[in-house]
């Protein structure tokens, strides 16, 4: 009897002495806007996590655990409606509260977290909206999007110099912190998007993989995949082949395409692309001059409507071959070619060896008057 006591007691203890796991509790306060549900979720293709809980008493309550932290997004679910973003966020084990700000048909989220990752993106968020002054930047935005161009024009005067000061908060902090997560957060955008050179976008790579506590660090294997992709695509490799149709719906064969030509641009761009588009004029005028040199241009559009691309080609007057399979950004070379912007072009040979990648407007007609002096 005395050996069982002994025993119950010393199992009680170690239940009391066992260390809680950290955990998380996401508190979703859904007001009116007729949410039925929310979903949690990675966004990740590979390894996909989707958590969905109802809506009672207009709110949701997810709770769980994270090792380390994640960037997660939660959408809300409508009757019979696709789920639309309402938040996303860095996701540690940390309580978070997040009430939804509607604007029409969209969603934005006002987020009190005691999450130390998210409680410093929120800080710098505050810093870059104090170097607006009182400009309200969210009425110019909706009144830009509704206006002519001359409208369009006089808030851009207004905006362009408050978004620089921006910017250069959001540098400083980057520079000031350059082991930071966000600074890590901003180098995987900068990568994706080419905004830095490959060689760059290495040397940074390194920085964070030598930080022993990044190991293992989702934003930082994102990194090394960016990196691979756009290593695939460098000067010397050859360029991935592709058939996509014409506005006539006859298909086109890059390999075929780019052996009738010295040099060869593949043009990724879309009607509703306004660099695209703004763009054009200066394009023209380069196939213009270089065209009987043997330079061609294989335009592809992530376009989704045909005749919006049809309108944008007569409109332009782009001349050159075009070809889109009209996904949008699930366009199938776009995928070869990992664009996740435009306008994004990259320039091969008559066998197809990539000769540039990812070239800015300045950088075309210096090359093509080089290589094809």
């Amino acid at each position: 009897m005395k050996k069982l006591f002994i025993l119950a007691v010393a199992a009680v203890a170690a239940l009391s002495c066992t260390e809680k796991k950290p955990s998380y509790t996401i508190t979703v306060n859904a007001g009116d806007e007729g949410f039925t549900s929310f979903i949690l979720t990675n966004r990740d293709k590979e390894n996909p996590i989707a958590d969905t809980v109802a809506v009672v008493d207009k709110k949701a309550v997810f709770k769980g655990s994270v090792e380390g932290f994640d960037i997660r997004t939660i959408q809300g679910v409508k009757e019979g409606e696709e789920p639309v973003n309402v938040a996303r966020f860095f996701l540690e084990n940390a309580n978070y509260d997040i009430t939804l700000k509607a604007d029409g048909n969209h969603y934005h989220s006002e987020i009190v977290s005691n999450g130390p990752i998210q409680m410093e993106k929120d800080s710098l968020g505050k810093l870059i909206e104090a170097a607006y002054g009182d400009t309200d930047m969210e009425a110019l935005e909706k009144e830009y999007m509704a206006g002519d161009d001359k409208v369009k024009d006089s808030i851009w005067a207004i905006v362009q110099p408050l978004l620089q000061k921006g910017e250069e908060v959001e540098k400083a902090y980057y520079a000031n912190n350059p082991l930071s997560v966000l600074t890590m957060e901003n180098a995987l955008s900068a990568i994706r998007y080419s905004e830095i050179k490959l060689d760059s976008a290495k040397k940074v790579v390194e920085r964070f993989a030598a930080v022993p506590e990044f190991a293992g660090n989702k934003l930082l294997k994102s990194m090394q995949k960016e990196v691979e992709k756009k290593e695939a695509l460098t000067p010397g490799k050859q360029a991935p082949d592709f058939t996509l149709n014409d506005p006539d719906g006859n298909p086109v064969t890059f390999s075929e395409f780019y052996a009738k030509n010295k040099v060869t641009m593949v043009d990724f761009w879309a009607s509703w692309c306004g660099p695209c588009r703004q763009f054009n004029p200066t394009l023209t005028q380069i196939y213009a001059k270089y065209n009987k040199k043997g330079f061609g241009i294989l335009g592809v559009s992530l376009d989704k409507e045909h005749d919006k691309w049809i309108e944008a080609i007569k409109a332009d007057k782009l001349v050159w071959k075009h070809v889109s399979d009209l996904k949008f950004w699930d366009c199938e070379a776009g995928k070869l070619y990992n664009i996740m912007s435009i306008p994004q072009s990259y320039f091969v040979d008559s066998e197809g060896k990539i000769l540039l990648a990812s070239p800015t407007h300045e950088e075309i007609e210096s090359f093509l008057a080089e290589y094809l002096k």
